[in-house]
């Protein structure tokens, strides 16, 4: 009896221990509600009106489960993985069909003393650095309607990843990815073909972090075999003046915007995601963008308030001409948490030059419930 009750409290003991070196999380967030969004174009006697109404899905968050881990090394050493999939509350289908887990899917190393280093898919530094310091917009209003890199649609496929621990409140990090490698030579009678194509992502940040100041930078070069590069650059700041909130943003655009490079051509679908299509994403396009984000402490709740512009040379003589137009998107909501996983919001934004189009306007407005676990 009492070799039982020493193998059974050994048992216990070795199992508290596992518990302490692993740890398995399962979470995810649920975001819906009802919304309402018209895209107009008016001019040169052309009316066309599409409006949506009903359920929405994703507004404040993307609706996702994952599931996240770490195992004590020792030393301070862990390694960590995550694995994250999105999918539309409203019907249950995947966000893409295409991909188990296509919002994140990475392991790696990580130390408190010389930083972490993941592989898989990824988030790039831009985005890592710039949304959950500085953007306060959701739905229409977020940064993304503007900035190219700062899009959460931004995740580099098969990248390495660096991130740097926090020296005095620094942090630095890069990422390098090869989304498409696959090249096929053919040589017939001494000529040699290929087929395929061969892209690859850089993707840098530097961050600063101290009280009630933020600041970052960040730099994104995505290339292939077809066009020049695209890239991305920008510079952030926010500072938290306890009764508000003030955050800035500004950055340029070349040869394309990440992440809008499979948008499709009909300006007219989307609210939420401008769509400009291919023809705006010539190897000679430019654009620059800039944000403003106001945000203060409203009873219980916060509300917040966003401006974003993005000026293009669409409207040089030689591309669009007069029928080009710097986008605008002016943009309301308000959050009112129930507890410290669910919280109910509204919000509403109105946009003109949408997709850089003279003559295309849009606003939205909505409703919703937040609950993450």
């Amino acid at each position: 009896m009492k070799k039982t009750l020493l193998a059974a409290a050994l048992i216990v003991g070795f199992a508290g221990v596992a518990q302490a070196e692993t740890s398995v999380t399962m979470y995810g967030i649920l975001d819906t509600g009802y919304g309402y969004s018209q895209v107009k174009y008016d001019k040169n006697d052309v009316r066309i009106t599409g409006t949506s109404s009903g359920l929405t899905s994703g507004v404040v968050s993307g609706n996702r489960w994952g599931v996240r881990g770490s195992e004590d090394l020792g030393d301070g050493l862990r390694a960590v993985f995550n694995l994250e999939a999105g999918f539309d509350l409203g019907t249950g289908q995947t966000s893409n069909t295409g991909r188990l887990f296509h919002r994140q899917a990475w392991v790696g190393l990580s130390s408190d003393n010389w930083g972490a280093f993941t592989m898989g898919r990824q988030y790039n530094l831009a985005y890592n650095g710039f949304t959950h310091d500085v953007n306060e917009g959701v739905s229409m209003g977020d940064m993304d309607r503007s900035f190219g890199g700062q899009g959460s649609s931004n995740r580099i496929d098969n990248s390495f990843k660096y991130v740097t621990p926090s020296f005095s409140g620094f942090k630095a990090g890069v990422a390098y990815g090869n989304p498409s490698t696959s090249i096929e030579r053919i040589e017939t009678a001494g000529v040699t073909t290929s087929i395929g194509e061969r892209s690859n992502w850089l993707s840098t940040g530097l961050m600063y972090e101290n009280g009630p100041l933020f600041v970052a930078a960040s730099y994104d070069r995505a290339s292939s075999a077809l066009d020049k590069a695209t890239t991305n650059w920008a510079i952030a700041g926010a500072y938290d003046f306890e009764v508000v909130k003030l955050s800035l943003a500004y950055g340029q655009d070349r040869h394309g915007k990440l992440g809008w490079q499979n948008a499709a051509s009909d300006l007219y679908t989307s609210t939420s995601r401008p769509l400009i299509g291919a023809y705006a994403l010539g190897n000679d396009f430019k654009s620059s963008n800039y944000y403003v984000g106001l945000s203060a402490p409203v009873g219980t709740g916060t509300l917040a308030a966003t401006w974003n512009r993005s000026s293009s040379n669409l409207d040089d003589a030689d591309k669009w001409g007069d029928a080009a137009k710097a986008q605008n998107i002016y943009h309301l909501n308000y959050q009112y948490p129930l507890s410290k996983r669910t919280k109910v919001y509204a919000y509403g934004s109105y946009g003109t030059g949408i997709a850089y189009v003279d003559g295309v306007k849009a606003k939205e407005a909505g409703v919703g419930l937040n609950h993450r676990f």
